[in-house]
């Protein structure tokens, strides 16, 4: 019995997802000014790996994996786009960020979101 629930919480400590950025992410993130606690910050994090399309090819990415290729546009516009996603899912009436706002970061789906907004503001 033991051992099937030692088997059970490493079964389901593996499978939870880990939010936590790596130190060199974190260290990253610092020499950018960007506090790795900040809200918006462990939201874009807890996001973990958006999967979608770039120019017709599938891509991913995610806030550990763009701090460690130390993209700082990257990193700056995967935590606006990603804040900005889930205000909007919550209040249709949310603007459209005007600085490192970047569709990339957005799913299939959240793009489609993004376009019915757009068409219904013009």
């Amino acid at each position: 019995m033991k051992t099937i629930l030692v088997a059970l919480a490493v079964a389901a400590a593996l499978a939870s997802p880990s939010f936590a950025l790596s130190p060199q992410a974190e260290s990253f993130l610092r020499k950018i000014g960007l506090d790795p606690d900040a809200e918006a910050v462990r939201a874009a994090e807890a996001d973990g790996t958006i999967t979608t399309t770039f120019r017709g090819d599938a891509a991913s990415f995610s806030l550990e994996s763009l701090a460690l290729e130390k993209k700082r546009n990257g990193v700056l516009a995967f935590i606006a786009t990603r804040a900005f996603i889930h205000k909007l899912e919550k209040d249709p009436g949310t603007p459209i960020p005007k600085a490192n706002y970047d569709g990339m970061y957005l799913t299939a789906d959240q793009r489609k979101l993004v376009a019915r907004k757009i068409a219904e503001g013009l």
